[in-house]
Order: C-alpha cells, then sequence, then structure tokens
C-alpha cells in the first residue's frame, strides 16, 4: 500500500472561503483508486509527526487567508526535510495562497499567489486546456466547475501542465518540477467538491499522482 498524507485546512489553517474537509475527502477518495492510502490531518503538529514517519507523498490544501501563524514553521520544516530526502509533494489549490511571506515554500511550490495581483474570475464552467508532459500524456481538455487561479507567480523552471484562458492570455493551472531529488507538482483546481464531479479533473489529479510517484 502507497501511503499519502495530506493537510487540509479547518484546523490550524483557517480561511472564510474553502470547505477544506469536504474536497479533502474527494481527494481521498480519487488517490484510493491508485491504491494511495490518504491520511488526512488539519494540525501542524499532526502532519509533521506524519512526514517524520516518510509517507510516500505529502499533500498541502490548506491556506491561512494570506496571515503568518505560530504553526507555519512546523509545516514549512516538514516540508523542507520531507522534500530533502527526496519524497514527492503535491499542492492542491488554495495551497498557493499558503504562506505568501515564506520564499522557501514558493520555492518548493513552485509559484504562490500574489496579493493584489493574482485574482480568479468567478466561480463557474471552465474549460481547462492540458499541455504536453510526462505526466498529461493521454489526457483531454477539462470541461470542470471550479475557479480558475489568474496571473499566479509562476517560477520559470517549472513545467506547466495544464492552462485557462482570461484576459487574451493563458495562464498556468498546474505544473511540475524538480527541487533537488523531489518531484513536485502545484494543482490550483479544487475550490470544492463541484470540481471532483469531472472525470477529466479527477483524470488529471491521478495522473499527476501516478508522475509524482513513479508510477
Amino acid at each position: 500500500m502507497t501511503d499519502a498524507v495530506l493537510l487540509t485546512g479547518g484546523g490550524d489553517f483557517r480561511d472564510p472561503w474553502h470547505p477544506f474537509r469536504e474536497t479533502a475527502d474527494r481527494v481521498a477518495a480519487s488517490l484510493g483508486v491508485l491504491g494511495v492510502r490518504t491520511t488526512i490531518v488539519d494540525t501542524a503538529a499532526a502532519f509533521a509527526d506524519a512526514l517524520a514517519s516518510t509517507p510516500d507523498l505529502a499533500i498541502v490544501q490548506a491556506s491561512n487567508a494570506f496571515e503568518p501563524t505560530p504553526h507555519d514553521d512546523v509545516v514549512v520544516n516538514a516540508v523542507a526535510a520531507h522534500v530533502g530526502a527526496g519524497r514527492p509533494v503535491l499542492g492542491l489549490h488554495a495551497a498557493a495562497c499558503l504562506f505568501v511571506d515564506r520564499p522557501e515554500w514558493e520555492a518548493v511550490l513552485g509559484g504562490r499567489w500574489v496579493p493584489d495581483a493574482t485574482y480568479h474570475p468567478e466561480l463557474g464552467p471552465a474549460r481547462v486546456r492540458i499541455e504536453p508532459h510526462p505526466a498529461t500524456a493521454g489526457l483531454e481538455a477539462i470541461d470542470v466547475t471550479d475557479e480558475r487561479y489568474t496571473a499566479l507567480r509562476v517560477s520559470p523552471r517549472v513545467d506547466v501542465l495544464a492552462t485557462h484562458a482570461e484576459a487574451g492570455e493563458r495562464h498556468a493551472l498546474a505544473w511540475a518540477h524538480r527541487v533537488g531529488d523531489a518531484l513536485v507538482v502545484y494543482d490550483a483546481l479544487g475550490h470544492d467538491e463541484r470540481s471532483y464531479e469531472s472525470p477529466a479533473r479527477r483524470a488529471l489529479l491521478t495522473a499527476e499522482v501516478r508522475w509524482l510517484l513513479g508510477a
């Protein structure tokens, strides 16, 4: 059995916008199809303890409403140790809004939400284009009800996996890169349960995880 640990919001990390537990459950169900057993936690201490047991994959889908918390160092340091050991990380949706004052988190994730610059159109039906990459081989365009993060700050060193069109430009919604020996994917989809009702969106998620695990 492959093990993943998912840090979700609602405990130490909170915002008023996201139904974190509901989407965490959807992620875990999707990964279960791959034979991945996902442990969901919502505190920094539980996440750090779980990563110390060397799971195969760390997943972060939480935010702190752009404000530092007393728990930030615990998560940032635990992720750094996980990545330093060459183990993969998956960041989902609001993870780009987490630790926006910590450049080391942005370096791991490969990008971030920038307050007063990044935005998203109103949540609704969206068309997402899949870009060529080993992680996306065989996938088709995604029709989904979701938020479309726009004008994220994205490292030029990442490989873009998915994009959307807004204001006459294409904007990255998912990407992959390597941090040392560790593989990392960030996927901006997944605002609420409706995102995971799309089979094509779930296919992207599972393809990303297969790539991260070398499957």
